[in-house]
C-alpha cells in the first residue's frame, strides 16, 4: 500500500474541483478585467472570448499544493516540493507580465526580459539545484545559462502553439503525463504528485476550453505552464542517463519545439528575402499565420481534428523517446530511425512554407552580383577548416580518441600534409573558379576524385618522410578522405537540395484538398516539358504562388505511368476528364512548341467543357493565360471558346 494514498487522491480531487470552479468564475470575470481575445486576421475564433484560463489554473494549483503541504507535509518531501516557494514567486512574475500582455500588449523584448527574469529568480532561489546534464556534473554558471535558455525556449514554445481550442492544454497534459510517469518509474512519488496536481488543474480548465471554447489560456497561462514543464523536466532529466537527457525534450515538448524551429527558420528566411528585395527585415518575434495548426486548418480540417492530430503526434514522439529510456542504449536506433522517418515526412508535408522562402532565398543569392566573389572566399575558408577537421578527426579515430599510439607532433605533420596536398589539388582542378549555385553531377564527381587523389598523395608524402609504411596511416588517410569528401560536398550540394525540396513541397503531387493551391497539369513531356522542370527548379517559388504543378499529360502511350523529374505522366488528353473528376484541377499548361492548330483546338474544347484555364509556356519563360473558363456563344448548337486577346493576356502565375 502506498503511504498517504488516500490523502493524495483527496488532494488531487480537490485540485480538480477548485480548477473547475475558478475557470467558471474567470469566464465571467475575464471581460470585467479586460482580458478578452478579440478576433482578427490571425485568430481562428470569430467572437470575443475571455483569456483568463491561466489565472484559474495558477490559483488552483497554488491553493492545492500549499494547502496540501500544510495539512499533509508527508506528501510533499520531494525536490519539486522544496521548490514551491521559488516557483510561486517566479510564476507570479510571469503571470504579471502575461496579464499585462493579455490586457494591452507589450513589446516582444520586454516580454522576453520578463521570462528571463522569472527563470533567473527561480534558479537563484532554488534550494537545491540538479547540477547534472546528460548524467555529468556541470559548473554552476553553465547550469544557470542552460536552465534559463531551456526555460525561455519552453515558455515560448507553448506560448506560440496556443492557437486552437484545446490544443495547448492537451499538449501540456500529454507532457505532464510523461513527466509524472518518469517520476513514478524513478520512485519519486512526491514529485509525481505535484505534477499530477498540475495535470488535474489543467484538466479542469480543459472542460471549458474544448471546441467550441468558452475561455482561453492567454499568454499568462501558456507561459506559466511552459515554465512549469521546464522546471519539472529539468528535475526529471537531470537525474537520467545520457540517452534519457538527450531525448527527454522530444518526449516533453516535441510538437511545440518543432513549431518553434519552423517559426525561426521561416521568419529568418523571410527576413533575408525581404531585405535583399529592398524591404524591411522581418523580426523573429513577428507574428504570422503559418504555425502548424494554421496549416492543418488551411487544408480543410476542423479545429477538433487538428487538435487531435497534433496531440496524436505528440504522443507518438513521446513513445519514440521513451524507448531508449526504458530499454537503454539498445533502443536508441529505434528512436533514431523513427525520428528520421517522421523528419522526412514532416519536411515533405509540414515545411512547405519554410521551403518556399528558402527557395526564394537561394534564387536571390544566385542573382546577387556580389555573390560569386564572396562565395569563393567563403568556400576557400570553409574548405581549409573542413580539411583540418577531417584530418584531425581521422587521427583521433585511428588512435581511439588519443588513447593509443597518439603523438601531437605526428598528428600536426599528418594534418598539415593532408591539408596542403588537398588544397593544391583543388586549385589544380580549378574548383574555386566554379560557381556552385547550379552544379552538375560531373562537378561533384570531379571534386570527389580530386579529394581522393590529394589524400593519397598526402599519404605517400607523409609515410615517405616518416620512413615507415604502416596500415594505421593508410586507414587514417581513408577516414580523412571520406570525411573531407562529405564535408566539402555538403555546402556545395545544399543549394540544389534546397531548390529540389522547395519544388517538391509545392508541386509534384495531386491532392483532393480544396484549400490547397490551384492544381495545374502540364501538357507535353518532351524537350520543352523537361526545360519547364528545370525552370521550376531555378525560378523563385514566388513566381508560382497559389499554383501547384501536379503532373503531366502526354499523348504518347509509351510514356503513360512513367515519371519525368519526379512528375508522374498520367496519360493523354483522354484521361483529363477522369483526373478532373477525382481531383480539383484548375487548368492545363501547354509545354509544346509549334503545337498543331488542330490539337490546340481540341485542348481548348476539352478545357472549356471542364471549365479549366489554359496556359502556355515556351522559351520566353513567361507563362501567359490564353483561356479563362469558357463563354457560350448565343444561338449556337455547341459551346465555343473565346481565347483572350493579347491585351487581355497576363502572367498566369500571379497571385
Amino acid at each position: 500500500m502506498i503511504p498517504h494514498l488516500h490523502e493524495a487522491i483527496a488532494l488531487t480531487l480537490f485540485g480538480l474541483a477548485i480548477s473547475l470552479a475558478f475557470t467558471r468564475i474567470m469566464i465571467h470575470l475575464g471581460p470585467k478585467l479586460g482580458l478578452m481575445d478579440q478576433p482578427d486576421e490571425r485568430r481562428v475564433h470569430v467572437t470575443p472570448i475571455p483569456r483568463a484560463g491561466g489565472i484559474a489554473i495558477w490559483l488552483s494549483f497554488m491553493i492545492t499544493v500549499w494547502v496540501g503541504k500544510y495539512l499533509a507535509p508527508g506528501l510533499f518531501d520531494g525536490q519539486l516540493s522544496m521548490q514551491l516557494a521559488a516557483f510561486t514567486l517566479s510564476t507570479g512574475m510571469l503571470m504579471v507580465v502575461g496579464v499585462i500582455d493579455d490586457r494591452q500588449g507589450i513589446r516582444p523584448f520586454v516580454k522576453l526580459g520578463g521570462q528571463i527574469a522569472a527563470s533567473l529568480t527561480f534558479f537563484l532561489l532554488n534550494p537545491k539545484t540538479v547540477g547534472m546534464f546528460m548524467g555529468y556534473q556541470i559548473p554552476y554558471l553553465v547550469e544557470l545559462a542552460f536552465f534559463t535558455g531551456w526555460s525561455v525556449l519552453l515558455i515560448n514554445a507553448f506560448n506560440l502553439i496556443d492557437g486552437l481550442d484545446g490544443l495547448c492544454g492537451g499538449l501540456v497534459c500529454i507532457s505532464l503525463f510523461v513527466i509524472a510517469g518518469l517520476e513514478l518509474a524513478a520512485g519519486h512519488l512526491s514529485d509525481a504528485l505535484v505534477v499530477g496536481i498540475m495535470m488535474v488543474c489543467v484538466a479542469g480548465f480543459m472542460k471549458f476550453n474544448l471546441n467550441p471554447a468558452k475561455i482561453f489560456l492567454g499568454d499568462a497561462g501558456s507561459m506559466m505552464l511552459g515554465f512549469f514543464l521546464a522546471s519539472a523536466a529539468t528535475q526529471a532529466g537531470g537525474r537520467r542517463a545520457v540517452v534519457g537527457s538527450i531525448v527527454l525534450p522530444i518526449a516533453i515538448a516535441g510538437v511545440p519545439l518543432l513549431d518553434v524551429f519552423l517559426a525561426i527558420w521561416r521568419r529568418s528566411a523571410r527576413s533575408t528575402v525581404s531585405h535583399w528585395n529592398g524591404g524591411d527585415r522581418v523580426g523573429v518575434f513577428s507574428p504570422d499565420k503559418d504555425h502548424l495548426h494554421h496549416r492543418f486548418l488551411a487544408r480543410g480540417l476542423g479545429q477538433k481534428k487538428v487538435a487531435l492530430l497534433m496531440q496524436g503526434l505528440a504522443i507518438l514522439l513521446a513513445a519514440l523517446a521513451f524507448v531508449p529510456m526504458l530499454v537503454g542504449t539498445r533502443g536508441i536506433m529505434i528512436t533514431v530511425c523513427g525520428l528520421m522517418i517522421l523528419g522526412l515526412f514532416g519536411l515533405r508535408h509540414l515545411a512547405q512554407v519554410e521551403l518556399k522562402h528558402t527557395g526564394s532565398l537561394v534564387h536571390l543569392a544566385v542573382k546577387r552580383r556580389e555573390g560569386p566573389g564572396k562565395m569563393r572566399t567563403w568556400y576557400f575558408t570553409y574548405d581549409l577548416t573542413a580539411l583540418f577537421i577531417a584530418g584531425t578527426g581521422a587521427i583521433l579515430i585511428e588512435t581511439n580518441l588519443a588513447t593509443r599510439d597518439f603523438s601531437v607532433e605526428t598528428t600536426m605533420r599528418f594534418v598539415a600534409t593532408f591539408v596542403a596536398c588537398e588544397m593544391v589539388v583543388l586549385h589544380l582542378i580549378r574548383i574555386y573558379r566554379r560557381v556552385w549555385s547550379r552544379s552538375a553531377l560531373r562537378e561533384f564527381l570531379l571534386l570527389s576524385m580530386g579529394l581522393m587523389i590529394g589524400g593519397l598523395a598526402a599519404t605517400g608524402i607523409f609515410q615517405t618522410a616518416a620512413g615507415d609504411i604502416a596500415w594505421s596511416g593508410l586507414r587514417a588517410s581513408i577516414i580523412a578522405i571520406g570525411s573531407a569528401t562529405w564535408l566539402l560536398l555538403l555546402p556545395r550540394a545544399l543549394p540544389d537540395v534546397l531548390r529540389e525540396l522547395a519544388m517538391d513541397s509545392s508541386h509534384r503531387h495531386l491532392t483532393r484538398g480544396k484549400n490547397s493551391g490551384k492544381q495545374v497539369l502540364v501538357y507535353g513531356a518532351g524537350d520543352v516539358g523537361n526545360l519547364f522542370v528545370k525552370y521550376l527548379k531555378t525560378c523563385s517559388p514566388d513566381d508560382f504562388q497559389r499554383f501547384q504543378i501536379s503532373g503531366y499529360l502526354d499523348d504518347s502511350d509509351a510514356l503513360k505511368g512513367r515519371t519525368i523529374n519526379g512528375f508522374k505522366i498520367l496519360g493523354g488528353l483522354d484521361v483529363l476528364s477522369t483526373v478532373c473528376a477525382e481531383y480539383p484541377i484548375h487548368g492545363i499548361l501547354i509545354a509544346i512548341q509549334d503545337l498543331p492548330e488542330e490539337r490546340m483546338q481540341e485542348i481548348l474544347k476539352e478545357a472549356a467543357a471542364l471549365d479549366l484555364a489554359v496556359y502556355s509556356w515556351a522559351s520566353d519563360l513567361k507563362p501567359r493565360r490564353i483561356l479563362t473558363g469558357y463563354e457560350p456563344m448565343q444561338n449556337a448548337s455547341m459551346q465555343s471558346v473565346r481565347p483572350l486577346t493579347e491585351s487581355e493576356a497576363r502572367p498566369a502565375f500571379e497571385a
